[in-house]
């Protein structure tokens, strides 16, 4: 089953009772709520769409949805990258995870060290099989997301607007973290 922003599930309540959950206090507070659970939703399932992105990379490796991110990332504006510009790029501090999908990718011979020499380290740069495989995806993207997409009437302005709502939050969440962390 999915839900969508308009259908995202409430608790039960008795008949005539006004439904409660543990998130919402307010019809406010229940906005935030239903857009936080959409959310976590649109993560899975983007999760799940950028995995099968690398699923026919020959090799036998298991790469996941994240190592599909950082080779878009490597790619993008053809030039290298540092582990530092991908974590940037991706509002990501766990090195560790990163370096992870780095080493696969190099592995899968994706990629591929650029230079040791700079002042920010090693670079990274995708190789003939990488730049294949996100040809590969991006015509897959345009056949099965962005064509569908093009049908929905005022798609533009909605994902503007909603790409606005989103960097708001994130400003939000980051603020919010950093002070969560500082309370314990």
């Amino acid at each position: 089953m999915t839900d969508t922003p308009d259908t995202v599930p409430a608790p039960s309540a008795a008949a005539g009772d006004t439904p409660t959950w543990h998130l919402a206090a307010s019809d406010a507070e229940r906005v935030v709520a239903e857009f936080e659970h959409a959310l976590i939703c649109l993560c899975e399932a983007f999760g799940r769409y950028n995995q099968q992105g690398l699923a026919g990379v020959p090799g036998g490796l298991s790469l996941s949805g994240q190592d599909n991110m950082v080779l878009h990332i490597v790619e993008t504006l053809g030039r290298p990258k540092s582990l530092s510009d991908i974590s940037r790029f991706m509002n990501r501090d766990d090195l560790a995870n990163i370096q992870y999908s780095v080493r696969k990718l190099l592995k899968a011979g994706l990629i591929e060290k650029a230079s040791d020499r700079s002042a920010r380290g090693t670079t990274y740069r995708s190789t003939a099989a990488g730049r294949a495989a996100v040809a590969d995806f991006v015509a897959r993207r345009r056949e099965l997301v962005l064509g569908p997409a093009e049908e929905m009437a005022q798609l533009r302005e909605q994902l503007r607007a909603a790409t606005k709502v989103m960097s708001h939050f994130i400003g939000l969440y980051d603020q919010a973290a950093r002070a969560m962390s500082t309370r314990r």
